[in-house]
């Protein structure tokens, strides 16, 4: 080895090196390649398979008018195939649902109820935002032309609240205030404790001095590694004019953030997570704007009110047997080559398929979730007027666990629609339990501990516990680590001629884009039978 040679200790010195020599630029496609400033190509679109051209035209039965069964269907259509999208219930959509004045929420089991909102409102009681890297879904929006609008996940002005059943207190602080100074009391431990955070080696002088450099930059923490509050974390007394300096909010100290778990706040939907990270959108009019325009142009390929109960299968292809749902008691059978199921093992429990045991013993072992959204319309958007929360989530330790707060129609007179309650897991289960009415009052109460006017402005609630509605019976599936090694990649391959479908088949479960991604997955199959 030649004396001029030298060894990189690092990637950040063969980084140096090569910016040094070859330029910034080169220096970056460099970065890109060991895996970082990943640059999104996927684009969202179905995969590019051709259409049918030797006039063998597949007989295709789609069970499911949920996205994955909408979408399924409507890129097969296009690709030749002969499509019939079969629906147990009265509408397309599945969990994807809107609900405007004059409908009705029907929970199994519990009388309906019937949406009294100001006209032209409504209540998104499914999916709520769409994620900006869930490119499949925004590819629809865009080939259909639907209007999005910016949903605010992250408020930093919304509240984090805690409920001490012990003294029966309520304790509130803003999000700012846990994020900022929660950093700033951990960049402080950081700063003077720089030169030993690694645990292997200590770190050289010159980055112990970069590190505090960074903390003093995004901790807030002065030359000796105190945190000082600087308004990041919000104002006690606001800035106004030349006799207004206003006063930060005491600094939280760290005791009291790790005393009352103030950053736990739901680590399933909190705005780090992935999918919720900004920027979010929601579908202006309503997200069933997107079941509308599938809808449409899928035509008479949709078959509603056809329960399926029996699916056979053989070397000449697939039967199916069923009921039809509108109390008439008529019974029909289907032929076809393939077929599709997107309803969730929930459903498929109560359904004779013909397929191995495997398949079989996963929808047995897969255990439904549980989530109820209860929403109210607010005579007055006392959340700005009061306390200048303009959208975003409020989350609490109160078994309603969030409360979402509009996107639009910011400082309107006329009031909004404030969901007082997202609620999942034992909660879910818990509320899922109870009367809609009874449920709306509960939630009504526990959620004015936040908001005590919620009592005097609501005119009209309404709730949904997805666990309750006919021909769905989850919100979602979770997989856990073991029933995912167990089962996943067994049941989401075909079985002959018989595939799942829908989110529960994705690594997206509970989103939209999952569905269509494991639509995605079946086109080739449905059309020619490769998997």
């Amino acid at each position: 080895m030649s004396s001029q040679t030298t060894i990189t200790k690092t990637i950040a010195d063969l980084l140096s090196l090569v910016e040094n020599k070859y330029g910034v630029g080169v220096g970056l496609e460099l970065l890109r390649q060991l895996g970082g400033h990943n640059i999104v190509s996927d684009k969202g679109e179905p995969p590019d398979i051709p259409s049918i051209s030797n006039g063998n035209h597949p007989q295709v039965v789609i069970v499911g008018a949920g996205i994955a069964g909408l979408v399924l269907a409507l890129e097969l259509k296009e690709r030749g195939a002969k499509v019939i999208l079969l629906e147990a219930s009265s509408r397309c959509g599945g969990r994807n649902l809107t609900i405007r004045p004059g409908e009705l929420i029907q929970e199994e089991s519990f009388p309906a109820q019937k949406c009294n909102l100001p006209s032209g409102q409504y209540f998104n009681a499914g999916p709520g935002r769409i994620s900006h890297h869930h490119r499949a879904v925004l590819h629809y929006c865009r080939r259909f032309g639907l209007s999005l609008r910016p949903y605010f996940t992250l408020n930093r002005g919304a509240l984090l609240h805690r409920w001490l059943p012990q003294t029966n207190q309520d304790i509130f602080v803003k999000n700012r205030q846990v994020l900022f100074d929660g950093l700033g009391r951990l960049s402080e431990l950081a700063f003077k404790g720089s030169t030993s955070l690694n645990l292997q080696e200590s770190l050289p002088h010159d980055l112990a001095l970069a590190l505090n450099d960074w903390l003093q930059t995004f901790g807030g923490v002065d030359e000796k590694g105190n945190y000082q509050e600087d308004g990041k974390n919000g104002y006690q007394l606001i800035r106004g004019g030349r006799h207004d300096k206003g006063k930060s909010c005491p600094a939280l100290e760290l005791e009291q953030i790790l005393g009352l778990r103030l950053w736990y706040d739901d680590p399933r939907r909190s705005s780090d997570v992935i999918d919720e990270q900004l920027t979010m959108f929601e579908i202006e009019g309503g997200n069933d704007g997107l079941v509308s325009a599938l809808e449409s142009a899928l035509g008479d390929c949709i078959r509603l009110n056809h329960g399926v109960e029996e699916i056979v299968q053989d070397e000449g292809g697939v039967t199916l047997k069923g009921s039809l749902t509108n109390d008439s008691g008529q019974t029909f059978q289907l032929k076809c080559d393939r077929i599709v199921i997107t309803a969730q093992p929930p459903v498929l429990k109560n359904m004779r398929i013909d397929v191995r045991d495997a398949w079989l013993e996963a929808f047995q072992a897969l255990p439904p979730r549980f989530a109820v959204k209860v929403a109210g319309w607010m005579k007055r958007r006392f959340w700005e007027e009061d306390l200048g929360i303009y959208g975003g989530i409020t989350f609490t330790n109160l078994p309603i666990q969030q409360i979402w707060y509009p996107n639009n129609g910011f400082l309107e007179q006329n009031g909004g629609l404030l969901v007082l309650a997202y609620s999942a897991l034992e909660y879910g289960e818990a509320l899922g339990k109870i009367a809609p009415d009874i449920r709306c009052l509960a939630v009504q109460e526990l959620a004015s501990r936040i908001h005590p006017q919620i009592k005097s402005e609501s005119s009209h609630l309404m709730t949904i516990a997805w666990q309750n509605i006919p021909y769905i019976y989850s919100p979602w599936m979770a997989w856990t680590p073991e029933k995912y090694n167990q089962y996943f990649h067994q049941i989401t391959r075909c079985d002959r001629r018989i595939a799942f479908a829908g989110d529960w088949c994705s690594h997206l479960p509970a989103w939209q884009e999952g569905a269509i991604r494991s639509a995605y997955d079946l086109i080739e199959w449905a059309l020619y039978g490769k998997e």
